[in-house]
């Protein structure tokens, strides 16, 4: 019983010590709508991508594919570090692809939380 207890007890407060995404006034559902970039749309947000970048530290992965949606890319690496790309210029299956398209890259640690942040 007492490990029933211990565990509901431990499961709440990860649940409410979860950081919430602040992304201020940046457009997620524009963001979300505009896979892999291949509408302009992204590219667009640009500055609003770099000023938001810092505000995505620290959130768990789940908040982040919430805000951001899924990414386009994902990559495992070693010790169980992951991770997502999100295009911003168009890419890969888009017909107006471009040969070395931008991109939102986000590294989170083994335990799911983004660590770095970068536009290459």
């Amino acid at each position: 019983m007492k490990r029933l207890y211990l565990l509901v007890f431990l499961s709440l407060s990860v649940f409410c010590c979860t950081p919430k995404a602040e992304l201020g006034s940046f457009d997620t559902k524009k963001w979300k709508e505009d896979i892999k970039g291949c509408k302009g749309e992204r590219a667009k947000m640009i500055d609003e991508v770099q000023e938001v970048k810092r505000k995505l530290l620290g959130l768990y992965q789940k908040t982040v594919i919430a805000e951001l949606g899924q990414p386009e890319e994902q990559e495992l690496y070693k010790r169980s570090m992951n991770y997502y790309v999100y295009y911003i210029d168009p890419a890969g299956d888009c017909e107006n692809a471009q040969e070395e398209p931008r991109y939102l890259e986000i590294r989170f640690t083994s335990l799911g939380i983004a660590n770095e942040v970068n536009i290459k």
